[in-house]
């Protein structure tokens, strides 16, 4: 029980402290600081000195800012050259459809040589990579399991002379999807047709997508250079890539021990950065620069050597888990975006080439032929193309 002494003292008290915190937020001001306007421009080399039976493929790009609406900056018309220690040149071309990608069928190179890379820029300046020497790549092999409930893909590999030690892995996946409805008719001339198949499936595609991140491995602290289960995948059962068929191309490069520094820096400097416990940014540096302005920052580092790839292709069926399907496709299931077209009134909503909207799907049959079409609005929930793939099926798919 509290006595009115006790309650003076309680309320004089929590006067106080709400006292401190009016003059505490009366006195906060808003803290904008100042960004600098600047747009670094920098010069982006990405590609491999390819000195085996591969071709050599090097894309030039420019850095922008972020809120830019670019999504990317490529380096046309460049003069890209690859020089070997011996005094030969080998000119990589840009590619007539794709700006700032260079490029020249297998060189098979000299593995004893070192090489590095020049190029000439259109606005005049020059930019030299360090000769580096050539890493044979050993051969590799593909395993996958299901632990923790994911299909996890690993990279394996080994080399018996111990000249590798430092290993980069990129990858290639491709992986089956349906849209939601099928359509088994296509306006053609202005008419309803049916669809030849394979050639008119738009019920089956196939995304093909480059991996987006930086894997790398190092046997340095080991007596054998062996990779065992070194992890470069990891699919969710929720994912949409393991509903039907999954295929994963990987292809093994070996770096110097000055390329796996490079990737592991930019590694941590793009993928490990998100609070203070994460590994904070650091200086990058290439073995790329500019003969003619030696301040301009350039980012890329290059190496030279062969390749060794490999694929595995995966059926769905053959998985210990059950793909639901994809839940944001569920506004196709809507009624009122279907239609059933009378003869009468193809014309209106299906063969106009101005006013339709709608994707035949279905016919209806009566005694005479055909009365009648079904059709949807949802184009994207018919063509599954829309989404970002292609429906030319790869020549590796099994299914």
């Amino acid at each position: 029980m509290y006595t009115l002494k006790h309650l003076k003292k309680i309320t004089t008290a929590t006067c106080i402290v709400l006292l401190i915190c009016v003059l505490f937020y009366a006195c906060k001001e808003k803290y904008l600081p100042v960004v600098k306007d600047i747009n670094p421009n920098y010069l982006v080399v990405d590609g491999f000195i390819n000195t085996g039976a591969d071709s050599t493929i090097f894309k030039l790009s420019r850095t922008f800012k972020l809120e830019s609406k670019a999504v990317t900056s490529p380096e046309k018309a460049a003069i890209v050259t690859i020089e070997s220690d011996a005094g030969l040149k080998y000119p990589l071309p840009e590619l007539a459809l794709k700006a700032g990608t260079y490029a020249t069928p297998a060189l098979n190179l000299d593995q004893t040589k070192k090489y590095r890379l020049r190029i000439r820029t259109k606005d005049g300046k020059e930019y030299l990579s360090e000769f580096v020497e050539s890493k044979v790549s050993p051969q590799l092999e593909i395993s996958y399991d299901f632990r923790h409930g994911n299909l996890n893909i690993y990279t394996n590999t080994q080399d018996p002379t111990g000249n590798s030690r430092y290993y980069n892995y990129a990858y290639v996946e491709t992986w089956q999807y349906q849209s939601k409805q099928t359509s088994l008719f296509k306006i053609e001339n202005h008419e309803v047709k049916p669809r030849l198949f394979p050639q008119d499936d738009i019920h089956n595609c196939y995304h093909i997508v480059p991996s987006a991140t930086i894997n790398v491995a190092s046997t340095a602290a080991l007596t054998q250079d062996k990779v065992a289960d070194n992890l470069i995948e990891e699919v969710a059962p929720t994912s949409e890539k393991v509903g039907i068929e999954y295929s994963i191309l990987v292809t093994q490069t070996v770096l110097t021990r000055a390329g796996f520094d490079f990737y592991t820096t930019l590694k941590k400097n793009t993928e490990s950065v998100g609070s203070i416990f994460d590994a904070q940014p650091s200086q990058l540096f290439g073995n790329i620069y500019c003969v003619t302005n030696p301040t301009d920052v350039i980012i890329g580092f290059i190496s030279a050597g062969t390749t060794t790839q490999k694929r595995i292709t995966l059926l769905a069926k053959n998985f210990p888990f059950f793909f639901s399907g994809n839940l944001t496709d569920s506004y196709c299931d809507n009624a009122n975006d279907t239609l059933y077209i009378s003869k009468g009134e193809v014309k209106r909503y299906l063969t106009d080439p101005v006013k339709s909207e709608y994707v035949p799907l279905d016919a209806i049959s009566g005694p005479s032929g055909i009365i009648a079409y079904i059709a949807t609005k949802l184009i994207d929930c018919a063509d599954c193309r829309l989404k970002g793939g292609t429906n030319v099926m790869p020549s590796y798919w099994i299914h």
